[in-house]
């Protein structure tokens, strides 16, 4: 009997022996959601950083008259930061390498940094204060005109198509709600971008761009999304002409995988498959991507 009296308090003084506590950036607030840049949820001093590859082309024109293709490979460095529990500041700066090439078989390079866009998002409602079941956040930033102007090795400047961005302030205005079921999670956004007149006096339509996403992740190191990502393009024009090509709507089906391999990284690999194409005359192939996100 006395062996079991001693039992009892030396079980209790082990159960209040402090353990070292282990968290990643994820839990620190509740949600154990893997999740793309720009679609996490916020606590104050989350800080993270991503690196995106992006592979893609698109040709316009009719072939065998005037077709011309683009091929682009991009990489975007980016950067979050949530000074407050409901506001992420971000900035991603693109560095890009294009070909243009012309039916004459002719060919642009340019290579360099692009227009980097920079945001603030606004988280309006949160139903909890720790692992919100539902987010509504509005974002507000612009592209900026960082990207130089690339000349050919005559000094003269490449055709805007080559060229690296437009070089112009875009204001951009958006709207997000995402909710969390379980190992569900679905996503809605609208962003809208308004550009003005950049460089040699070109200025791109004014353009919203959306996605509806539903992700699974049946584990705390994988999960799969699957979005439907559109894009509406206005006319451009060039020094006021008018240009509609390149105007109008293009869909993408896009499905992605998610993995954690190491605490607080998260590996995406995905695809975005055009699946209606109502652009005036270009024709847009898929796009390859693959990002690496990193929580401080």
């Amino acid at each position: 009997m006395w062996k079991s009296c001693l039992a009892a308090p030396l079980l209790m003084a082990t159960l209040l022996v402090p353990l070292e506590g282990r968290a990643c950036a994820t839990c620190a607030c509740g949600d154990p959601t893997l999740t793309s840049m720009g679609t996490e949820q916020p606590f104050a001093g989350r800080l993270r950083l991503a690196n995106q590859v992006r592979a893609w082309s698109l040709t316009t024109g009719q072939d065998a008259v005037d077709a011309a293709t683009l091929r682009e490979l991009r990489m975007d460095l980016s950067v979050a930061y949530a000074p407050l529990p409901w506001l992420f500041l971000s900035a991603t700066l693109p560095l890009q390498t294009r070909s243009l090439q012309q039916i004459s078989l002719s060919r642009e390079t340019a290579w360099g940094p692009g227009d980097m866009e920079v945001g603030a998002k606004v988280f309006i409602f949160r139903d909890r204060e720790f692992s919100a079941n539902h987010l509504i956040g509005v974002l507000a930033g612009a592209r900026l005109p960082t990207s130089p102007t690339v000349n050919d090795a005559d000094g003269r400047p490449l055709s805007l198509d080559a060229q690296l961005g437009t070089a112009s302030l875009d204001p951009l205005l958006g709207l997000s709600y995402s909710t969390f079921r379980g190992d569900w999670s679905f996503l809605a956004s609208a962003t809208g971008y308004l550009p003005t007149r950049g460089r040699e006096g070109f200025r791109a339509g004014a353009s919203l761009r959306t996605t509806l996403a539903a992700q699974l992740q049946p584990s705390p190191r994988w999960a799969v999304r699957l979005a439907v990502d559109s894009r509406l393009e206005g006319p451009s024009d060039l020094r006021g002409v008018a240009d509609p090509v390149g105007s109008g709507l293009l869909a993408f089906v896009s499905p992605d995988v998610l993995f954690s391999p190491v605490t607080d990284v998260i590996v995406e690999l995905g695809v975005r498959v055009p699946v209606l194409n109502l652009l005036d005359n270009v024709r847009q192939s898929p796009i390859l991507q693959a990002s690496i996100v990193y929580d401080l």
